[in-house]
């Protein structure tokens, strides 16, 4: 056999190695993929946090809007003024700021004389936070202020929908540490104001 050949039958072996160790690491062909396409100057945790995650709900649901998000079901014996009521007093105990509503389905309403699902935004600020994360990246403004999402899907059911602060914190190169405590806390609180009004529990 010519040295080309086994030189290829090596190349080919390695590949197949390499591949299968990939496959079984990251779940997934595409996590093959997105594993030699990044920067070692990302996150550690990127990959099992961020990319991973969101590729698998992707390609599961088709939906790239459903992969950058966290969801929790509304309990069915809470009301969504229960809701508002327990966001807001978790908000207030956490000395975040509510910065405004949205009542947009109401407004379509007025608008079209239509009864429409619900659908609600509640945005929350800490503006000292804000600015510290902006002073790092301007990029930081577009996801201020955080905001919450109450809606009544087709099928009736009540979701609460908030951007998933992963991929701020882990997506890139590791934030400093001043930012990371900053951006951890931030993401406890809506998370504490998720799961409570969710549950109506202040």
């Amino acid at each position: 056999m010519s040295l080309v050949k086994w030189v290829l039958i090596v190349i080919g072996a390695i590949a197949v190695y390499y591949g299968v160790s990939l496959q079984m690491k990251y779940d997934g062909v595409t996590g093959k993929v997105i594993s030699e396409m990044v920067s070692p100057k990302l996150h550690p945790d990127s990959m099992s946090k961020v990319y991973m995650p969101m590729t698998n709900t992707l390609l599961d649901t088709g939906d790239i809007t459903m992969a950058s998000i966290v969801r929790v079901k509304v309990a069915d014996d809470v009301s969504n003024s229960d809701v508002e009521e327990a966001m807001e007093s978790i908000a207030t105990a956490e000395g975040i700021r509510s910065v405004g509503m949205l009542p947009l389905s109401e407004m379509v309403e007025l608008q079209t004389g239509e009864k429409q699902r619900f659908l609600k935004i509640y945005q929350y600020c800490s503006p000292r936070t804000a600015m510290t994360m902006v002073d790092h990246s301007d990029a930081f403004s577009a996801y201020l202020p955080c905001r919450l999402a109450l809606i009544e899907d087709k099928e009736g059911q009540r979701w609460l929908y908030t951007l998933d602060m992963n991929a701020m914190i882990y997506g890139g190169a590791p934030l400093p540490d001043y930012l990371l405590e900053k951006a951890l806390e931030v993401k406890r609180v809506i998370t504490a104001i998720q799961d409570g009004g969710a549950e109506g529990d202040f």
